[in-house]
C-alpha cells in the first residue's frame, strides 16, 4: 500500500494538467482579479467633498456652524461640535444632509467635542448666487448655508446627485461621503435646536458649566464599531469563489487514481486488478495521495491570494489552511464518485473536472455582478440548493473565517462538506463493488 501511495504521488506530481488547474490557473486568475478589482475598495472610502460655504448674515450669526465646518474641513483643532442638518433644495438642485463637527458658542449654538475625518474641501463665497455659480461650472459639487432657524443645509448639484445615486452612478466615493455627512449634520442641527429651545425656557442654564459639559458628552453616544470579525472587503468574495472552483478541480487527481485501477479503462488497470494488493487498499492509497497533492497545491494558491493579492482572512490563516484541507478532501471524494461511474471513458471523466466546477461556480458568484446577485437570491429564496452546491459551501468556509466572531459557522460548514464527502465516497464504493469483468 505504501508503494502504491508513493507511486501515485509521483504520478500526480508529473501530471502537468492537474498542476496547472490547481496552482497556475488560480494564481493567474487571482492576478487578473487583483488588477481589475484592485481599486474597487477605494470606491467605498471617505474622500473630501468639494463644496462652497455661503458666509452670509445667517452664517455670521451662527459661530458654532463655522467651527463645525472647520472641523470637517480639517482646519485648526481636530475637535469640534458634532451635529446634523436638514435637507433643503432649490433651483432643481438635489439636497442631502451630512456629517460634521463644530464648537459650542455662547449664543446658544450646541457644541460637542469629537475627532472627525476630513469630509469637506470647503471654499467660501459671499452669496447663494455665487455658490450656485460654483455648482454650475463644476468647481463644487454642493454648497452649505445656514437658514433663518440656524440649521445647516447641504445642497448638491443635480449632476453630482445623479453621479452618486443615479442609474449610471459613477461617484461611489461621493455617495459614501454624503452618507457620512448626513449623520453628523443631522446630529448638529438636532443638538443646536434642542439647546436653543432649552435656553429659551431656562436662560439661567447659559451660565452653568455643567450644562455645556453635558452637551459635549453627546459625542460619547456614537462610537465606531464593527458587526463582523473583520472589516468587510468588497473584493474578497471574488477570490473566495475562485478558491471554491479551484478546490473542485482537485477531483481530477482522484478520478485518475480510480480509473487507473479499473481493468476496462487501461492496461495499468488490468495489471492492478491481478495484483496481490486488494482493490480497497489500492483505492485508499490513491485517494490519500490525491488528497495530499490537491491540499498542497491549493494551499500554495491560497498563500498567493492572501499574501500577494492581499485578500484578508481576518487574521485566521491557520483556519484557512484547515478549510483548504476539508475542501480538497471533499473534492477528492467527489472525484472518487465520478471516477467510479461505469461506462464513461477516462477522457470524459477528466472533462467533467472542468465542466462541473465552472457550472457550479456560476451559482457561487464567481462570474461578476450577475452571478453574485444570483448566488444571493438562491441563498435567500432556495437555501437548499445553496446547501448542496459544493462550490458555494467552499466559498462559505472562507466567509465564515473572515466575518464571524467565533468558529461555530465555520465548523458547521466543515460538517456540511464532510457529510458531502461521506455521501460521495459511499456512492463511489457502491459503484466500484458492483463492477465485474468477464475477461481481462
Amino acid at each position: 500500500m505504501w508503494t502504491t501511495f508513493v507511486m501515485t504521488l509521483k504520478t500526480n506530481l508529473r501530471n502537468r494538467q492537474s498542476l496547472f488547474w490547481l496552482i497556475v490557473f488560480p494564481i493567474a486568475l487571482a492576478t487578473l482579479f487583483n488588477g481589475l478589482l484592485g481599486n474597487l475598495a477605494e470606491g467605498y472610502e471617505l474622500k473630501a467633498l468639494p463644496v462652497a460655504v455661503v458666509e452670509d448674515a445667517n452664517w455670521k450669526a451662527s459661530p458654532g456652524a463655522k467651527a463645525f465646518i472647520d472641523g470637517l474641513s480639517g482646519k485648526g483643532d481636530d475637535n469640534g461640535a458634532v451635529g446634523g442638518g436638514a435637507v433643503g433644495g432649490e433651483d432643481g438642485a438635489a439636497d442631502t444632509t451630512g456629517e460634521g463637527s463644530g464648537a459650542a458658542g455662547e449664543n446658544g449654538s450646541a457644541g460637542v467635542n469629537v475627532t472627525v475625518t476630513k469630509l469637506l474641501d470647503a471654499k467660501t463665497v459671499a452669496t447663494l448666487d455665487e455658490a450656485r455659480a460654483r455648482l454650475a461650472d463644476g468647481t463644487a459639487k454642493g454648497y452649505l448655508h445656514v437658514d433663518a432657524d440656524g440649521r445647516i443645509r447641504l445642497t448638491l448639484s443635480s449632476r453630482a446627485a445623479e453621479a452618486m445615486n443615479g442609474p449610471t452612478a459613477t461617484d461611489s466615493n461621493g455617495a459614501v461621503t454624503v452618507a457620512a455627512l448626513s449623520g453628523v449634520i443631522d446630529l448638529y442641527n438636532r443638538t443646536d435646536a434642542a439647546t436653543r429651545d432649552l435656553l429659551r425656557r431656562h436662560p439661567e442654564a447659559l451660565q452653568a458649566r455643567a450644562f455645556w459639559s453635558s452637551i459635549g458628552d453627546i459625542a460619547d453616544t456614537t462610537r465606531e464599531t464593527t458587526l463582523t470579525n473583520s472589516t468587510p472587503n468588497v473584493m474578497a468574495r471574488y477570490f473566495y469563489a475562485l478558491l471554491g472552483m479551484a478546490c473542485l478541480m482537485a477531483m481530477g487527481y482522484s478520478i485518475t487514481a480510480v480509473t487507473s485501477a479499473q481493468a476496462n479503462l487501461s492496461a495499468l488497470g488490468i495489471r492492478r486488478t491481478v495484483a496481490p494488493l486488494g482493490r480497497g487498499r489500492q483505492l485508499a492509497a490513491g485517494f490519500l495521495a490525491s488528497w495530499l497533492c490537491s491540499d498542497v497545491s491549493l494551499t500554495i494558491a491560497l498563500a498567493y491570494i492572501r499574501y500577494v493579492c492581499d485578500v484578508p482572512l481576518g487574521g485566521r490563516e491557520p483556519a484557512a489552511v484547515a478549510a483548504v484541507a476539508v475542501a480538497s478532501f471533499m473534492a477528492c471524494a467527489f472525484g472518487t464518485m465520478i471516477g467510479a461511474i461505469p461506462g464513461l471513458r477516462h477522457s470524459v471523466k477528466i472533462g467533467l473536472t472542468s465542466a462541473i466546477p465552472c457550472t457550479l461556480s456560476l451559482f457561487s458568484g464567481l462570474y461578476g455582478g450577475f452571478a453574485m446577485q444570483l448566488s444571493d437570491w438562491i441563498t435567500r429564496h432556495a437555501p437548499v440548493f445553496a446547501l448542496i452546491n459544493p462550490a458555494q459551501q467552499v466559498t462559505n468556509l472562507f466567509y465564515d473565517i473572515l466575518y464571524y466572531d467565533d468558529y461555530r459557522p465555520f465548523a458547521t460548514t466543515c460538517g456540511v462538506l464532510i457529510a458531502m464527502s461521506i455521501v460521495f465516497l459511499a456512492a463511489g464504493v457502491a459503484m466500484l463493488k458492483e463492477q465485474r469483468y468477464e475477461h481481462l
